[in-house]
Formats: structure tokens, sequence, C-alpha cells
């Protein structure tokens, strides 16, 4: 049923911190420094939203690449679209090295790096990404149908791995998954005249709008295979790109042995 190897649609790193309080004093000097920094590290456009008591954000529309960040925790999500290059253990480890500068943070809660695949049913109906979705199924003979007439239609399954003292840890979902296409939003900033803004940064909305929009037309159904790899307090002398590898190492496996039921 399946037609090629799983793609990959989303990756996403969090780090989890203690007494994050100093968001509400420097969460405006963070926004400044990254959106300098990381325009500058990654060559293209970061743009700003309003920052809150709640959270700040900031997207890169050509990468793809939303940061949000608050006095709990940071995320950096990537909805891969393009084949863009971006070194994302990179442009985690320099997010959260300024916010742990900003914000003086001393101790971090949990690293967490998570990858979302589709395996692309023979079709983009939701009736083949279903049928898929049973050749995964370790096994489907542990329970009979209650009714003669029914059948097994499709499968879900969350497994957790951790290890024994639950410091470590890999948690794989997988169920049938199918895209519709949505309406298209239309970033309020694009509403203000053209000369409000500098033009690379217009430049950058219009072309996250051309992009959503080719989104739009790209349906797909299959089965998502989400793989969620976590450390619980991480040693302070882990850095990113070494956690990142050490995630992307195990959740291979994982799929590996996802992809060979299929």
């Amino acid at each position: 049923m399946a037609t090629h190897a799983p793609v990959l649609r989303q990756r996403i790193f969090e780090a989890r911190y203690e007494q994050g309080y100093r968001y509400l004093d420097r969460c405006g000097d963070a926004l400044v420094i990254l959106e300098n920094l990381l325009s500058e590290q990654t060559s293209h456009v970061w743009l700003p939203h309003e920052a809150n008591p709640t959270s700040a954000r900031l997207q890169c529309p050509d990468l793809d690449v939303t940061i949000v960040f608050n006095s709990y925790s940071m995320i950096v999500d990537q909805q891969i679209v393009s084949d863009a290059l971006l070194d994302f253990a990179h442009l985690a480890a320099t997010t959260l090295a300024t916010l742990t500068g900003r914000f003086d943070l001393r101790a971090m809660r949990r690293f967490g790096y998570r990858r979302v695949h589709i395996l692309a049913a023979a079709s983009d109906s939701i009736d083949d990404a279903e049928r898929l979705s049973l050749t995964i199924a370790p096994d489907q003979s542990w329970f009979h149908p209650p009714a003669p007439e029914l059948a097994p239609r499709s499968f879900e399954q969350a497994t957790l791995y951790e290890q024994s003292d639950r410091a470590k840890g890999l948690r794989v979902t997988t169920k049938p998954y199918a895209k519709i296409g949505t309406d298209l939003h239309v970033d309020e900033r694009l509403n203000a005249p053209p000369h409000h803004f500098p033009k690379e940064q217009r430049t950058a909305l219009i072309e996250q709008l051309k992009r959503a929009k080719a989104r739009q037309h790209d349906p797909e159904a299959g089965v998502s295979i989400d793989l969620d790899f976590y450390y619980l307090w991480p040693p302070k002398t882990l850095s990113i790109p070494d956690f990142v590898q050490e995630a992307t190492k195990t959740a291979d496996e994982a799929l590996a042995q996802v992809i060979g039921r299929t």
C-alpha cells in the first residue's frame, strides 16, 4: 500500500527550563537579538510578532520555521515544505543560548526532539490511509471482532520506550493521516501600506502566503509516524547538536522497524 519512502513533514525542538521568570522583563531584548542574529546566521529574513505576557513568536517564512518562547519553554518548529537547507540543531542551540543569557537560566528540565513523517498511501484517500495503517499493526490476532459483520478498519498506536530511571525515552505514535487544504490565511501586516515595511520583510511575508497557497494544493493521505525523543533533566554537558544526533539515530532505528512492516 505504501508508494514510496516516508517524507519528513515536521521537526520540533523543545527545551523546558527552570525559573524563566525574567521573560516578562527581557522578552523584547531577546526578540531584537534573535531577529538580528538569526537573520545574519541563516541569510534569511526573520519576522518578530507582537509579544505578550504568555509568549513571544519569531518566524522565518523562507525556512518555514517558527520560534515560540515564554517563561516555561522554548520551541523551534519547522513545517517542512521546501528543500531549503537549514542546520536545525545549530539554530536551536543558538536560540536557546540567547534565551539562557538573557533570562539567566540555570537549569533545563527537558530536551525534546520530535519528527513527524508521512508514509504515503497508494492514493490520496483516507480509505487507503486506513488500509495502510493496518499493515503496520504489530499483531491483529489478539482481539476478535465482537460481531461477524465487523472487521478491522484502521490502526493507531502509541508506544513509550524509557530507561529504567525514566530519564530518557522515545515515544512512537502511528495513525492514519489525511491532509485537506484549508483557507488561505492573509497575514494582517500585509494590509498595511507597502512603504510601512522594509522591502525584505514585505517580500518575505508575500512569499509566506505563496507557500501556504501551494500547500493547499498538495493533499496527502497515508500514515503519520510521530517520533518524540527526550531527556529529562539533561546534563549541563549535553550539547544540543549531540542531543539531536542521538535523537536522530534512535528515531531512525524505530522508523525503519515501522516501515519494515509495510
